[in-house]
């Protein structure tokens, strides 16, 4: 069981009713576990405020939704007498897609018999129709994603997803978002167990526009963009930053990327040295480099010259500002350890609860005047000495940039030294690392790691390694494209294969079998 998240939500109730519907309540946060909220979503826990929330929601869609005609009715809305077979009709028809699988007899029966009360009491069978759509969109089958299995006939005593589970982890895959009706017919038709007729459902997946709304939602998470939700810095340091500057610089690494990966099927391993990007107007007074005139009013296309000390998605604001630990300086612990954890799938350990952050933090210590000098402290203590090698050297390579992604020789008077060291191989500054990281095997192997993981919503086993190594070795051979790897783990015998449950899941799982019991 997966919660879908409040952007899955909202594409979910879009796809059923069509845009404009109005989604009320807060949601809950998601969690962040392993990396990916994509994973945590399998482990939260609904309060009663959440499911207050949920109620609430599922009651004004409804009525929205009549009200505005946006469901289709086999049978006059305004009759008093209740119509069976339309209620059925109506059920079976909306519960497929928001259940994202056809709906039991006893799921139908049930529904059914709460529509038939509403409609009796009310006198109204639009009313007990209503009721019976508000029931189907609080119920944990259309708030959770529940991947259901049957035995694998290929491999007796093994079980694997089921036809509707597998479109389902295949389209949060690829969109973001639940099958829609053709996905749907063709799951009905048993086309995902022919390979021919698979591959060409994805390629249709790939080609259509809501590939886009998959991608950034795949990188959004990958970078922890949920970070920037709530993100400050220093007005008084930095007056140039806002919310608006914020969502800007979020806005042009996801532009980059699609330009790059989607629109020029290019090599993902270039976002770490292209120079093309796009631009706003705020944009380029952080960066200090002309605005084109057709960003005046959005978004341009923009290149930065050779001169410039910009190249790669490390170099622009998206990734140097998002860090809401620290409001009036750049850390380079953070920064090392964002490169790391989220580029190169190594986990940092955090510091141990005793650690002194004084020196670190005095920028105004006339003997430490840079953050490499203030750093050499932790960097010498046998507690620290073993985290601080991991993140601080990549860390400090990008010292030329503030914390919100001005450029900058100085510090305190000081000349910033951008050195490093990766993979035993020397570089200097930001884009001498992009280069590094670039030529680096890891990055491409963790980006593989990663979409594997937020496909399957769970963190990376031993016993998934051969599939890493071969989707690695695959997306390797093809040019590292982005859209041929997410192909490749859609098609995958991993992406239908059942990790085992641990006891923990089980006794979970059982729990809420009984709770929806006693409902």
């Amino acid at each position: 069981m997966r919660r879908l998240n409040e952007a899955q939500y909202s594409r979910s109730i879009e796809q059923v009713f069509g845009p404009g519907i109005t989604i009320p309540g807060r949601f809950e946060p998601s969690l962040r576990e392993k990396g990916l909220l994509a994973i945590g979503d399998a482990h939260v826990t609904v309060t009663g405020s959440g499911f207050e929330q949920n109620e609430l929601r599922a009651r004004q869609i409804a009525a929205q939704a009549f009200k505005e005609k946006r469901v289709a009715l086999a049978c006059d809305g305004a009759s008093t007498a209740f119509d069976l077979a339309c209620a059925q009709t109506f059920i079976r028809d909306l519960g497929r897609h928001l259940y994202r699988r056809p709906l039991t007899e006893a799921e139908v029966a049930s529904i059914t018999g709460l529509a038939r009360t509403a409609a009796d009491k009310s006198g109204s069978m639009a009313r007990g129709l209503q009721a019976a759509l508000e029931r189907m969109l609080v119920s944990p089958n259309f708030i959770f994603r529940i991947e259901r299995t049957v035995a694998d006939p290929a491999a007796p005593g093994v079980r694997r997803l089921d036809d509707y589970s597998l479109a389902t982890r295949i389209s949060f895959l690829l969109w973001d978002a639940p099958p829609d009706k053709t996905l749907l017919e063709a799951v009905a038709r048993g086309d995902l167990r022919d390979p021919a007729k698979t591959s060409r459902l994805i390629d249709a997946m790939l080609a259509s526009p809501r590939f886009e709304l998959g991608t950034r939602a795949f990188f959004s998470d990958m970078f922890g963009y949920d970070q920037f939700q709530g993100l400050a810095k220093d007005q008084a340091i930095y007056p140039k930053f806002n919310s608006s500057l914020a969502r800007d610089a979020q806005e042009q690494t996801l532009r980059t990327i699609v330009d790059l990966l989607l629109t020029n099927r290019g090599d993902y391993r270039d976002l770490f040295t292209t120079r093309k990007t796009f631009m706003t107007r705020s944009l380029g007074a952080l960066y200090r480099v002309p605005v084109p005139a057709t960003a005046f009013d959005g978004w341009a296309p923009y290149t930065f010259p050779a001169n410039e000390p910009r190249s790669g998605i490390l170099s622009l604001a998206g990734f140097l500002m998002l860090d809401p630990t620290h409001e009036g300086r750049s850390s380079p612990t953070i920064r090392g350890k964002s490169v790391r954890e989220l580029l190169l799938c190594q986990m940092v350990p955090q510091p141990p609860a005793n650690v002194n952050f004084q020196l670190v933090q005095d920028v105004s210590n006339p003997l430490y005047r840079t953050a490499r000098q203030r750093l050499t402290v932790h960097q010498e203590s046998p507690a620290c000495a073993g985290c601080h090698k991991l993140t601080d050297p990549i860390g400090l390579s990008l010292e030329n940039y503030d914390a919100v992604g001005n450029y900058r020789t100085h510090e305190n008077s000081a000349l910033i030294d951008a050195s490093g060291t990766f993979e035993g191989k020397p570089y200097v500054g930001l884009l001498g690392l992009a280069g590094r990281l670039r030529e680096s095997e890891a990055v491409p192997s963790c980006l593989v790691r990663r979409a594997f993981e937020y496909g399957v919503g769970r963190e990376a086993a031993e016993a998934d390694t051969a599939v890493l190594e071969q989707s690695a070795a695959r997306f390797a051979a093809g040019g590292y494209r982005f859209p041929a790897l997410m192909k490749s783990l859609a098609m995958s015998d991993a992406i239908r294969a059942v990790a085992p449950p641990s006891p923990g899941r089980t006794a979970a799982r059982n729990a809420g079998q009984v709770e929806g019991k006693s409902r």
